[in-house]
C-alpha cells in the first residue's frame, strides 16, 4: 500500500491521535476490539522474535524505572513493609508485556531500540487484555489496616500500583499486559509469550539508522507473518518526531 495521507482519517475515526506514526503508512486495526500497540527493541532481538513467533516477557526488577510497583507514598513505615512484601511476591509470580501507544517519539528509539539502529514491532492486541499506564505527579497515599498482612493491600490498590508511574515517563504512552510466569515458556533465565491469537504482528518498522537491508527483511517477515507491513523510518523534516520513510512504504 503506497503512502496515503487519507489513511490518517481512518486512524482518527478509530479513536487514535491524529499524529500517529503509522497513520500514513498502513491501516488501523480492522476490528474495534483490537488496539495497535508497539514494542521497540534491538534488531537482533526483533529478528529472533519474528522468526520464533514470540515476544519477551519483562520482569519488574529489570525495568528502567526504579519506582516500579513502588508508587505508594512511603511516609508510614507499615506502608513500606506491606508494599515491599507485595512487590517481591508480584515479581516472583508475574511478568508483563510492555507496549507503547505510538513509535514516533525519538527518545523511545534512543532508549529501547539501540539509538535508532533497532526495530519497532507493531501488534494488534485485544483491548481487554491490556491496561494503560497512568502517569502522576504525586505518589499514591494508600489507606492500610494497621497490620502487616499482604491481604491488606486490596485489589484496587494493587491494580493502581501495577499501572502508576511518574509523569517523567509519559512519553512512553505505555500499555501493559500482565501474565503469569508459569504460563509463559522459559528459555534460560528469560520468559517469552507467543505471538498468536489475541496478539498479532502487523507492522515491522526499521529504525532510521538500522543497517538491515529492507528487501531481505521483507522476505524474512513474510515467511512468518505474511500480512505484516514492513517499512523504514526517518527523522521528520519539520518536527522532532520519527516518521515513515515514504520511499520504503509499499
Amino acid at each position: 500500500m503506497p503512502i496515503n495521507p487519507a489513511l490518517r482519517n481512518e486512524w482518527i475515526a478509530a479513536g487514535y491521535k491524529s499524529d500517529m506514526g503509522s497513520a500514513i503508512a498502513c491501516s488501523p486495526p480492522a476490528h474495534p476490539s483490537a488496539i495497535r500497540l508497539y514494542n521497540l527493541t534491538c534488531a537482533q532481538h526483533a529478528l529472533s522474535n519474528i522468526e520464533n513467533g514470540r515476544i519477551k516477557v519483562s520482569r519488574f526488577a529489570d525495568l528502567n524505572d526504579p519506582f516500579e510497583l513502588l508508587a505508594a507514598n512511603f511516609k508510614e513505615h507499615k506502608t513500606r513493609q506491606v508494599v515491599r512484601s507485595w512487590k517481591d511476591k508480584t515479581h516472583s509470580l508475574t511478568g508483563l508485556l510492555c507496549f507503547a501507544g505510538d513509535w514516533s517519539e525519538p527518545v523511545m528509539w534512543s532508549h529501547y531500540a539501540q539509538k535508532h539502529t533497532g526495530i519497532c514491532l507493531g501488534y494488534d492486541v485485544n483491548r481487554s487484555t491490556v491496561q494503560q499506564v497512568s502517569y502522576q505527579d504525586d505518589r499514591i497515599l494508600p489507606a492500610l489496616n494497621p497490620t502487616r498482612k499482604l491481604d491488606n493491600l486490596n485489589e484496587e490498590l494493587q491494580q493502581r500500583l501495577l499501572c502508576t508511574k511518574s509523569k517523567g515517563w509519559r512519553y512512553e504512552e505505555e500499555y501493559r499486559r500482565f501474565v503469569c510466569l508459569n504460563d509463559a515458556y522459559a528459555e534460560g533465565s528469560l520468559h517469552f509469550w507467543p505471538i498468536k491469537g489475541d496478539i498479532q504482528l502487523v507492522e515491522v518498522i526499521l529504525g532510521s539508522l538500522c543497517e538491515l537491508p529492507l528487501g531481505p527483511m521483507r522476505q524474512r517477515v513474510k515467511q512468518h507473518f505474511p500480512n505484516a507491513t514492513v517499512f523504514k523510518s526517518r527523522l521528520a523534516f519539520q518536527s522532532f518526531k520519527i516518521v515513515p520513510d515514504a520511499r520504503t512504504v509499499l
